[in-house]
């Protein structure tokens, strides 16, 4: 006799977002996740080092930190329901992004990851790579890969389902 245990809920989410319409997707399929099994979602946004190096010597640091953390949170509260949008915790970090998100993904010990891709073909990650390619090679966390037609879909969660 094969018994199967059902399959374990998904309770540590990281989302990294780039406050474009591809990471709202996301966004929002890492909340529907984490509403059907009672998981938290983490939005993280990496702000580039080479970007800061340059802000850096224009503004303030502190300023440009407290300026990417207000508009991420401007983002999850616009792009979640307000329920769903409470129970969100917030990352920022400087650095390369796929570097940043498989680091965070093991130091929060993430069980999923979603990213919103950005459809750009074979020939632009020929030549730009992808941040989604590198975090997939790069860990062993599941990785959720939320293609851009999702964002013109409405998302269900399970017990929307089940009605």
């Amino acid at each position: 006799m094969i018994r199967r245990t059902p399959p374990r809920p998904f309770r540590s989410i990281l989302c990294p977002v780039d406050f474009s319409e591809h990471s709202r997707a996301a966004l929002r399929h890492a909340a529907a996740v984490a509403a059907s099994g009672r998981g938290r979602v983490t939005a993280l946004f990496v702000n580039d080092a080479l970007l800061v190096a340059a802000a850096a010597a224009a503004y303030d640091a502190r300023l440009l930190a407290t300026s990417t953390d207000a508009e991420l949170r401007r983002f999850v509260t616009t792009s979640l329901p307000v329920a769903a949008a409470r129970r969100v915790r917030y990352a920022t970090a400087i650095g390369k992004p796929g570097r940043e998100i498989v680091r965070l993904a093991a130091k929060q010990g993430a069980d999923l990851i979603v990213m919103g891709t950005h459809g750009m073909g074979a020939a632009g990650r020929l030549f730009f790579g992808s941040v989604t390619d590198y975090v997939l090679r790069h860990t062993p966390v599941p990785l959720l890969a939320v293609p851009p037609a999702a964002s013109r879909r409405r998302i269900r969660t399970s017990r929307e389902r089940t009605r």
